[in-house]
């Protein structure tokens, strides 16, 4: 095996460095260690401990949340049959019908009324504050499974929302209608 260099150098001159010897005064000045002094910082703690807390908390709202989920949705089921019961079915029947009914006419509207940025602007705002209400509406359902009360205003926030639109639509068409019966009245005059 080969011996590198600086193996080879301190191998070869060893009693060079055995001939130093260290002052005296050296090995006097070496003090023994300190015992080391542990420090509780209570603020640490403190803060550990609250962290330990909120997360404990925390966990147990989520528990709590999800297990209310699960309760909300056996009350939602039928209990003999694990099916969701005529009160469920029916709302997820009017919440598909009326969204398809409000949905065309919603298209038509914006159709007829895009140039007219106010009634629009209107009636948008108007929508919203409707699905805002439709919104506590659906909150209050899931607070209280299955109420019929709760079933039926929901269908009425559609129902008034569907009106308004083709209320709307009706004026609309009416003013289209009059806008273009004038412009054939002018076209014949020429």
């Amino acid at each position: 095996m080969k011996q590198d260099k600086l193996e080879k150098f301190v191998v070869s001159h060893r009693d060079e460095f055995d001939e130093f010897m260290p002052d005296p005064a050296v090995f006097g000045r070496i003090r023994k260690p300190k015992p080391v002094v542990r420090m509780i910082n209570w603020n640490s703690v403190m803060w550990k401990a609250a962290a330990v807390l909120v997360i404990f908390v925390a966990s147990y709202y989520f528990h709590d949340f999800v297990n209310s989920k699960k309760q909300q949705q056996t009350a939602e089921m039928d209990t003999e049959t694990g099916k969701p019961t005529e009160i469920v079915k029916m709302m997820i029947e009017a919440e598909a019908f009326y969204t398809a009914q409000i949905d065309n006419r919603q298209q038509e509207f914006n159709t007829l009324a895009q140039d007219q940025p106010e009634i629009r602007h209107e009636v948008n705002y108007e929508l919203v504050a409707l699905d805002s209400v439709y919104a506590d509406l659906k909150r209050d359902l899931k607070d209280n499974a299955a109420n019929e009360e709760v079933i039926e205003a929901m269908i009425q926030n559609y129902r008034v929302k569907l009106d308004i639109l083709e209320d709307v639509l009706r004026q609309l068409r009416a003013a289209k209608n009059e806008h273009t019966g004038s412009n054939r009245q002018k076209q014949s005059e020429i």
